[in-house]
């Protein structure tokens, strides 16, 4: 869906005579050097700039404040090897589904019997359950190793600890007032430094299993095609730790060491030889996380472990998420329009499955600018996802309405919960009334002025040396004035898609042929760049993101 920006919020760079210097000191692209100005890079630290386009994995994790448990968890992971009933309790997530896969790799090189399970979205919904502890402790257990989930799980894992059942807890969520008693928790927000806390949970782990040599460098390293892709689906930021550990997954991923990932990749018509960070965005992570959404998770594990069921779970994977996007495109149809008309920030529909809504909360979120809470009937509760721009905190939000809610948890910027059926009247009105007092403010959206006949496919070949891209490192943006002779072609058979030709470039509208008019009274547009490879040839193509509106502000901001 194409958005509509206020001139108002456009903050425009152009490369100028100190972005020049920077690049040929680096030495990088003019572009390069101006995406690495964008991200705080001193024109005059050269060392930095390096640092940044080739980031240390080593230099990264040296001195890493993981956890004050993670020697404690080490040697009781030590302690445990060769017992024979060892259980991995993950998340139905794409990092929850890594992270299991990552546990149940280094559980079986260290233990005899290793077993997973993962809740069901719909049924159970997130987290370590105290009923089905309790029976992981009736079928036999030792160690119970929770990956993704578990730190606020404080009666599940008590219940564990009367069973017998010693636990170690690998995660990244925010922890409420206490930890687990009778746990080890390795999670970076319990004491963990900052680079560690922008670790997703399959990043704790794999760190953890390296920084404490849990298993050798090369093996971990050969699993960081997991952590690769969850890092991304999670939209953790990337820093110098997470960028590390993407490239070198990147790089794995293109080895097809991983059969299910390449049969996935073939699947979805992916080169697994050129795989970069938007083909996981757009096309395997969706895949992996449809597994969770409308069906079961053990099919993503299933595939990412290269079960015997390969093609059988490949097809599932796609076919369940071409459905999760007809489902999503439904749903966003009659939301988005409800909350930017100020109807309600907090929408229900019992009939929504619930494993969507928190992508189309996001994108009503990004396409509004204002928080929204989706929610659903999720067996005998109600359960939702809450989604904010900057400047609110979703847990703060949820922390206000704690004492009407089942469960709560997630992160500053997404969070989820589940409430009684019979409450949900109750808190759904306190949370629109919370959430309509707060005032956020819109961020401003940075995209890079350059004529469109400069961004050959060298050039933006040369600007993913920056990446990868993803959270607190967002992939270019650039900004396209509408003037000179403006004319509209049909792109696709079924007339929803225009290519729009302005002054000699060309740039692709998908889902833009109604806006036609709004695009020839625009100021101009925001686009990004993508390499479209066909048999074998490929060329850039200019696809447009939001269209630049009028606000009675001036376009002539330049701040680079």
């Amino acid at each position: 869906m194409i958005g509509k920006v206020p001139i108002s919020r456009l903050s425009l760079w152009r490369v100028d005579d100190r972005t020049k210097a920077l690049a040929e000191r680096v030495p990088c692209s003019p572009l390069t050097a101006l995406l690495l100005r964008m991200r705080g890079v001193s024109e005059q630290d050269v060392s930095e700039a390096r640092a940044w386009l080739c980031p240390s994995l080593d230099d990264s994790l040296d001195g890493l404040a993981l956890s004050p448990s993670s020697r404690e968890a080490a040697l009781l992971w030590k302690k445990m090897e060769g017992a024979e009933r060892v259980v991995v309790y993950g998340d139905y997530d794409v990092d929850g589904a890594c992270a299991t896969t990552l546990a149940l790799e280094l559980a079986l090189a260290s233990f005899r019997e290793v077993r997973y399970f993962i809740p069901h979205r719909h049924l159970e919904g997130y987290g370590v359950h105290e009923n089905i502890v309790r029976d992981i402790a009736r079928n036999g257990c030792d160690l119970l190793v929770a990956v993704d989930c578990g730190t606020r799980d404080i009666a599940a894992l008590r219940a564990a600890r009367e069973a017998g059942i010693r636990v170690i807890v690998f995660d990244h969520h925010a922890p409420g007032d206490s930890l687990p008693e009778g746990a080890v928790v390795v999670n970076p927000h319990a004491g963990g430094d900052d680079a560690a806390r922008t670790l997703c949970g399959a990043g704790v782990l794999w760190a953890w299993a390296r920084i404490e040599k849990i298993a050798p460098a090369d093996w971990l390293a050969d699993r960081t095609d997991l952590v690769a892709l969850a890092t991304l689906a999670d939209h953790v930021p990337l820093g110098g730790l997470n960028r590390a550990i993407v490239t070198m997954g990147i790089g794995m991923i293109r080895l097809s060491k991983r059969r299910g990932l390449r049969s996935l990749l073939l699947e979805t018509g992916s080169d697994p030889g050129s795989v970069d960070g938007e083909t996981l965005l757009m096309k395997i992570i969706p895949c992996l996380n449809a597994a969770g959404r409308l069906g079961l998770a053990d099919t993503a594990v299933d595939l990412l472990l290269g079960s015997a069921d390969l093609a059988e779970n490949t097809r599932e994977l796609v076919r369940l998420n071409r459905k999760r996007q007809s489902i999503s495109a439904e749903i966003l149809e009659t939301a988005l329009p409800q909350v930017a008309g100020g109807v309600s920030l907090v929408l229900s529909d019992f009939s929504w499955p619930v494993g969507v809504l928190s992508g189309v909360a996001s994108r009503i979120c990004s396409e509004s600018g204002l928080p929204v809470a989706l929610a659903s009937r999720s067996s005998d509760h109600v359960r939702g996802t809450l989604r904010v721009p900057a400047g609110v905190d979703a847990l703060e939000v949820l922390g206000r309405l704690s004492d009407g809610l089942l469960s709560w948890g997630g992160h500053r910027f997404a969070a989820g919960f589940s409430v009684a059926l019979k409450d949900w009247e109750g808190v759904r009105a306190r949370m629109d009334s919370i959430l309509r007092s707060l005032n956020p403010f819109p961020e401003a959206v940075t995209a890079i002025e350059v004529s469109p006949e400069e961004l050959t496919e060298q050039e933006v070949r040369s600007m993913e040396e920056a990446g990868p891209f993803g959270s607190g490192n967002p992939a270019p943006l650039f900004f396209a004035r509408r003037g000179g002779s403006l004319s509209f072609e049909p792109l696709g058979k079924d007339g929803r898609h225009v290519k729009v030709l302005n002054g000699g470039s060309e740039f692709c509208a998908f889902g833009g042929a109604p806006l036609i008019g709004c695009i020839s009274d625009s100021h101009g547009w925001i686009y990004r760049t993508r390499i479209n490879r066909w048999k074998g040839r490929s060329r850039v193509d200019m696809v447009i993101e939001s269209i630049v509106t009028d606000d009675g502000s001036l376009l002539e901001g330049c701040d680079s």
